[in-house]
């Protein structure tokens, strides 16, 4: 393999994790200017979804559409990990497609539409993404089975069907929602899609944990990675927690949702930042299992 090819895939691979830090912060900053510019400083929104309906629209709809779109080309460095970051990608894309409710809490809505034209759009995006992901599931599939003839490795375990189950149990129930019941899908799809999209990121987090210090073959960074990686998912649920609390307790508190999507968001961006630096340089030679320059090597050839 000639090495302009490796050093083209290498890099191409790194801008990936790169560029899905960038989109949130842009999502970041774009509510950020929202809040600062257009409103005085002076309101927030009850969520980042919220400003679907502001002129953050196009960053708010763009960046999860381009992140869902980085999660699923992303490859895992396992199974079950590869199945959560295609399940949270397609529901990054529910999560832009079906809006949450208009928040008035800070006067009118610039973009606000009738309920007929959401659900007009609902169901022409979805059926775009049902049809398309419906498609390069087979795609995947076929590809797939040729792989595991040649590579064992390639085969599912126990732990990745379990998951691929749960994963699948989730979307089959969305899909039913919008096939059957489309007045509950437009109103009940857009947490459920958050929610498990969130819920598959910190199952991410958990078994890049467990496979860190195999990544590393035993050595001191493996363990320092894997102490880190728990650390960010302790963290993300402790603040999770006391966000809650707060909401529960303080008289007024009515920006949860809100707080709990900036700290996931943060977060996430941290773990994937010190993932990626762990990643950089993991090769073959430095005694580690090589697995960024194992998978970059298969697929340049």
């Amino acid at each position: 393999m000639a090495p302009g090819r490796t050093r083209d895939v290498v890099f191409t691979y790194r801008y990936l994790r790169g560029a899905m830090i960038a989109l949130l912060l842009m999502l970041l900053l774009s509510v950020g200017y929202q809040w600062w510019w257009e409103t005085g400083h002076s309101c927030w929104l009850g969520s980042i979804s919220a400003y679907y309906y502001t002129p953050a629209r196009s960053v708010f709809v763009g960046s999860l559409c381009a992140l869902g779109a980085s999660l699923i080309a992303y490859k895992g460095h396992s199974p079950e990990e590869d199945v959560l970051l295609n399940f949270s990608g397609f529901m990054a894309f529910v999560v832009a497609m079906v809006p949450t409710v208009p928040d008035a809490r800070c006067g009118p809505n610039a973009y606000t539409q009738t309920p007929g034209e959401i659900a007009a759009a609902v169901r022409n995006n979805i059926w775009s993404l049902v049809v398309v992901a419906a498609v390069a599931a087979l795609v995947a599939a076929w590809l797939k089975r040729g792989a595991m003839t040649r590579d064992p490795s390639e085969r599912p375990t126990v732990r990745s069907v379990v998951v691929s189950v749960v994963c699948g149990a989730v979307l089959l129930g969305e899909l039913t929602l919008f096939l059957a019941l489309r007045d509950r899908f437009i109103a009940l799809s857009h947490g459920v899609a958050a929610g498990t999209m969130v819920a598959g990121v910190i199952a991410v987090m958990a078994f890049s944990a467990l496979r860190a210090e195999e990544r590393h073959r035993g050595a001191d960074g493996g363990a320092v990675y894997k102490r880190t990686y728990i650390a960010i998912a302790v963290a993300l649920a402790a603040a999770l927690g006391v966000t809650v609390l707060a909401a529960l307790t303080v008289k007024g508190f009515d920006h949860l949702v809100l707080i709990a999507e900036v700290i996931i968001i943060v977060l996430f961006a941290a773990y994937w930042g010190v993932q990626t630096k762990e990643l950089w340089d993991l090769r073959a030679s430095d005694g580690a299992d090589g697995t960024e320059a194992r998978q970059t090597h298969s697929v340049a050839e």
